[in-house]
């Protein structure tokens, strides 16, 4: 088998210390994303040229924080980073809904999900059209600014979900910025693929005022 990016498939199995049947449903992920990524847009040369290092270690980040939990909603799925990769690595019985707009990724990430045996289900409509029920953790990567991202998110924190959020180097900014209209409860964990960004976990969300 030809393994795209190697060194960063090998940072994987070290760091994230996943099991011989998850890295199956990686590597499947990978060559799915491989056939779909030019086709749909999914993601640049690049990028893809680093989806170990980059990507999919970026998402296991992620994976000890949602261990002890169940259900979780991605808001703004794209091509399927992280909630494909946590769907592929969490424990039973977790379970991960992906929300995202755009037709033809839904096409992606639902043919994933069948093809490699994914518990997880494929909302394709606007976040803020939603109805939301009971979850226990709330996780965007790349969906949007904090501010935006309370908004969006706010309907699932009142049902006393967690939120875990991947932010860049600006996220103290964001953070100061939000601080005007929300009172937060929150923890920045540092990125292992990103100096200057952090997982941002926030634990208890309400409006100032």
């Amino acid at each position: 088998m030809t393994v795209l990016d190697p060194i960063g498939r090998q940072s994987v199995v070290r760091e994230a210390n996943v099991s011989r049947e998850t890295l199956a449903r990686l590597d499947a992920l990978t060559k799915l994303f491989s056939t779909w990524r030019t086709r749909l847009n999914l993601m640049g040369p690049r990028e893809y040229d680093r989806i170990w290092s980059r990507h999919i270690n970026d998402s296991l980040q992620l994976l000890p924080h949602i261990s002890s939990f169940e259900t979780a909603i991605d808001l703004g799925s794209g091509g399927g980073f992280p909630a494909l990769v946590l769907a592929a690595a969490a424990p039973e019985p977790f379970s991960i809904t992906l929300v995202e707009s755009v037709a033809k990724k839904c096409t992606f990430l639902a043919g994933a999900i069948e093809t490699i045996g994914l518990s997880a289900q494929v909302h394709n409509g606007r976040v803020e059209d939603m109805t939301a029920g009971p979850v226990d953790v709330i996780t965007a990567r790349a969906f949007a600014p904090l501010p935006k991202l309370l908004n969006f998110a706010e309907p699932w924190f009142e049902f006393g979900a967690i939120g875990l959020f991947h932010k860049g180097k600006s996220w103290q900014e964001e953070l100061n910025e939000v601080s005007r209209q929300w009172a937060l409860t929150w923890d920045a964990i540092p990125s292992r693929t990103d100096p200057d960004g952090v997982i941002l976990k926030i634990l208890e969300v309400r409006r100032n005022g």
